[in-house]
């Protein structure tokens, strides 16, 4: 059973708790490496010993469906049974131990997919890892749909006729699912904001573009550059724009630019800075253009706003 846990799961050393009864071992296990289902039972007590000499991404979800069990994770020990199960990373030395009735049900999944998932749910970048809480209340609400989604998610493993085991596709659309069931059930360091009411997120290629732009503003770019480094084609980058900002990428630039130039005028010493060698350090190429969009914006001249470092 050591070389068989070794060779599709993970390094794994089993050690009885009594001297007496029969080692009775099953396993059934089904999926791919990062994202499958297995359950396991030994047919008496025992202590399975796990420590990934090379950690991988995976993280696994362990529940007893029947009998009880113990983890012991960074000299902390969490009880196993069908009201609470565990999450933990590979990686860090851990035991578990099962009682002589136990059966535990696994389900691994990738970590790395998660933050990603996570990322895309909130519409930004992730500035911190992803952990998530290693007791898991099964009597929840959350819990209770969290079973829900992860009896039917291993069934569909396991069925040798199901969709989901036949066509890449759909395996990947039911671990979409299972990582949003999963971030959304179980407590881990985002989610306070992955829960937070939100109105209509803002999308993640729109937050990207402006932060190049940003980032570039005294640049000579172009909506396709703009789009390019976003990630999506110019045509998606302006319905985001108008859908989430009211304007577009290149109407966001120039605002930028004017807002720009505004703070470096009423900054500049009129002894020796010019309208014009501040326009260009802005961007602006064209000083007619620049000092019409200016006043409409902003109400006076460039000059004007330059004449006021001199009253400060």
């Amino acid at each position: 059973m050591e070389d068989i846990t070794n060779s599709f799961i993970s390094s794994h050393r089993l050690k009885p708790l009594t001297k007496d009864g029969a080692f009775d071992s099953t396993l059934r296990l089904h999926g791919v490496p990062d994202f499958c289902g297995f359950t396991i039972s030994y047919g008496r007590s025992v202590e399975g010993r796990l420590e990934d000499v090379l950690p991988d991404e995976r993280m696994a979800f362990v529940m007893p469906p029947k009998g009880r069990g113990r983890l012991t994770l960074n000299r902390q020990e969490f009880d196993m049974s069908g009201e609470r199960g565990v999450v933990f990373p590979t990686g860090p030395l851990k035991t578990l131990n099962h009682s002589d009735d136990c059966e535990i049900s696994v389900l691994l999944m990738n970590r790395h997919k998660a933050a990603d998932h996570c990322a895309k749910l909130l519409a930004c970048d992730l500035d911190r890892d992803l952990q998530f809480d290693t007791a898991f209340d099964l009597n929840s609400a959350n819990g209770q749909s969290w079973m829900r989604l992860f009896q039917y998610a291993t069934a569909e493993l396991a069925n040798p006729h199901s969709l989901f085991r036949t066509m890449a596709a759909a395996r990947q659309q039911l671990e979409q699912t299972v990582l949003t069931g999963f971030l959304l059930s179980q407590t881990h360091t985002y989610s306070d904001a992955l829960l937070r009411p939100q109105s209509a997120a803002v999308p993640f290629y729109v937050r990207r573009a402006e932060a190049f732009i940003e980032a570039h503003f005294a640049e000579p770019l172009s909506l396709a550059e703009i789009a390019a480094q976003a990630g999506v084609s110019a045509r998606s980058l302006q319905n985001g724009f108008q859908n989430f900002r009211n304007t577009t990428p290149m109407g966001f630039l120039r605002s930028l630019r004017l807002k720009r130039a505004y703070e470096t005028l009423l900054r500049a010493d009129p002894a020796y800075a010019t309208v014009t060698e501040i326009a260009l350090s802005c961007g602006f190429g064209h000083m007619g253009e620049f000092a019409s969009l200016y006043r409409r914006t902003f109400g006076e001249t460039p000059k004007q706003t330059l004449a006021k470092a001199v009253y400060r």
